[in-house]
């Protein structure tokens, strides 16, 4: 009886998989809907003095150099030399600087010359922001939490300003000297006084805000990603 019952079972299990093989056709062709893009996730943007747009990306880990008439995009720091940039400051001489997000090393080079290393061993570096005297500030957000002032010669290590602010991230100097970004894990949105380490809160109640920025009439907005607040 139990021979017959197994018989049985294994001649519909072999009629189901036959029908569900006739089911799909042997040939078949694949349509590309939307094509493929350049990037592969961007994270910070820069224009250089002669109007060039960069683009960084830690997931595609990559500094792309974006031509905007034509809608192309190509490698112009690889993995290798760093390119796993998470933001892109420029200096007022024209020192293209990128923080290498992972890796913890932060970057620069002037024009086409060589890439130096600025400093090195802050994981979870992200964003920076040159000062209109040239000087380089950067911080840790998500695999760490401070922020820093970067030698530009990278003869110094980074100094501390301060650190526990909640994730101070995409930020700008101000008009006023003064540093402004979201603090992403705390929904506000702050100055610093990068001079006297004094952090004061300007806007607050948000989600999650990403990014601030100024306008070319100085008046600063803020991001916040739609995914959060959608």
């Amino acid at each position: 009886m139990r021979h017959r019952f197994v018989a049985r079972a294994a001649i519909a299990a072999a009629l189901a998989v036959g029908a569900t093989t006739a089911a799909f056709p042997q040939v078949y062709e694949v349509a590309r809907l939307v094509p493929g893009s350049a990037f592969h996730g961007i994270h910070g943007l820069g224009f250089d003095k002669s109007g060039r747009l960069f683009a960084g990306s830690v997931a595609g880990a990559a500094l792309y150099e974006v031509d905007r008439n034509a809608g192309t995009a190509k490698i112009s720091i690889s993995a290798a030399d760093g390119g796993m940039a998470d933001d892109i400051a420029f200096a007022p001489d024209g020192t293209m600087a990128w923080t290498g997000f992972i890796t913890g090393d932060l970057y620069a080079r002037k024009g086409d010359g060589p890439i130096r290393k600025l400093a090195s061993g802050l994981p979870g570096i992200n964003s920076l922001a040159f000062r209109k005297d040239g000087r380089l500030y950067a911080t840790q957000v998500f695999l760490g939490d401070a922020l820093y002032e970067i030698d530009v010669e990278g003869a110094k290590p980074p100094r501390k300003i301060m650190e526990k602010m909640g994730g101070l991230n995409g930020f700008e100097f101000g008009p006023d000297g003064l540093l402004y970004g979201p603090l992403w894990f705390k929904g506000q949105v702050v100055k610093v006084d990068v001079d006297k380490g004094d952090l004061t809160v300007v806007a607050d109640g948000f989600k999650v805000p990403a990014a601030a920025n100024f306008d070319s009439r100085a008046i600063c907005g803020w991001w916040i990603p739609r995914w959060v607040n959608s």
